[in-house]
């Protein structure tokens, strides 16, 4: 077993092989969890019965890679998949559930283990209907999750909410399901607020938070998972940043870096300071609901703003 961190990437590759081929040449990441992954011809079968042959379908292909799909009857409707170096793949036991309540063509559910330790990943793509009312998120919301289990939950969930999108984005009227159910689940997120993970660069579009990435409580308690970080530069040309984070097993715990402090060093001398610039900021006016998410960015930006100026 390695002593270092094992990074998990997960990233939307648009169904495009080039990139997908580049991305596993290039990346130093261990795990790859994709959705939209290409699904393609990889080899034709001929035999004496069948001199045309048939096509045989599979995921982009290398060989430092193991890839693993979801149980399909038709490959080309699969929108995930994981790869994990060989390498790694040898030294961990992994078991891909796909008769879990959660499995799907969309949805993935990882066990990696390691002696008596084990990481669940659930892989997740949403795809969202023709009717953009409605949802294809049931199999998650009439589900539970293992609360025993360290849990890595993490993909492209193509939804608005209050709680992770900018403020100028549509709210999906499904977002009040999905965050209860993260809330009922004990799940944390850990995107850091308002990191927009798609951004198609045209003039006409803005930035967009879709790509979502969460952990239980037991994980967070075990403080075996890094911060998460969003790249666009590690995301090979794709319209979707890269997540990235770090997993330090039981067995390299001792590694892992101390948690950064956020925030600031509150002062009680310099309260009159911090209450005289405070003071003078101007109020947002609420009139409805747009308004009010409005004045709750301000404030919130204020409180900021002031807190930088006066305290370390």
């Amino acid at each position: 077993m390695t002593e270092q961190p094992i990074q998990i990437m997960s990233i939307n590759m648009n169904r495009q092989s080039p990139l997908t081929h580049t991305l596993l040449q290039t990346t130093s990441a261990d795990i790859i969890l994709i959705q939209e992954p290409w699904i393609g011809t990889v080899m034709t079968a001929w035999s004496d019965m069948d001199p045309l042959g048939d096509a045989i379908f599979g995921a982009t292909n290398n060989n430092m890679w193991e890839c693993y799909l979801p149980s399909f009857t038709d490959l080309k409707s699969v929108c995930i998949a994981v790869y994990v170096r060989y390498d790694l793949a040898c030294t961990f036991s992994i078991v891909n559930h796909t008769s879990h309540p959660l499995s799907s063509i969309d949805s993935m559910v990882l066990d990696f283990s390691f002696k008596d330790k084990t990481l669940r990943i659930v892989n997740i793509y949403h795809c969202i209907p023709d009717n953009p009312c409605h949802h294809a998120l049931l199999h998650l919301l009439l589900n539970s999750l293992d609360p025993l289990i360290p849990m890595l939950l993490v993909g492209d969930f193509n939804t608005h909410s209050h709680i992770w999108s900018f403020p100028y984005s549509t709210i999906s009227p499904w977002a009040t399901d999905l965050v209860d159910w993260f809330d009922n689940q004990g799940l944390e997120l850990l995107n850091p607020p308002r990191t927009a993970t798609w951004d198609l660069g045209w003039d006409d579009q803005q930035p967009s938070v879709l790509d979502l990435a969460l952990i239980n409580e037991v994980a967070a308690i075990s403080r075996q998972i890094s911060a998460l970080q969003i790249s666009f530069d590690n995301s090979i040309s794709s319209d979707h940043a890269a997540l990235s984070l770090l997993w330090y097993p039981a067995e390299s715990i001792a590694v892992a870096p101390p948690p950064e402090l956020s925030g600031y060093a509150i002062d009680d001398l310099l309260k009159d300071s911090w209450l005289k610039q405070f003071g003078p900021l101007p109020d947002s006016d609420i009139t409805n609901i747009p308004s009010l998410i409005d004045a709750a960015t301000h404030l919130h930006h204020n409180i900021d703003f002031v807190s930088s100026c006066t305290f370390s």
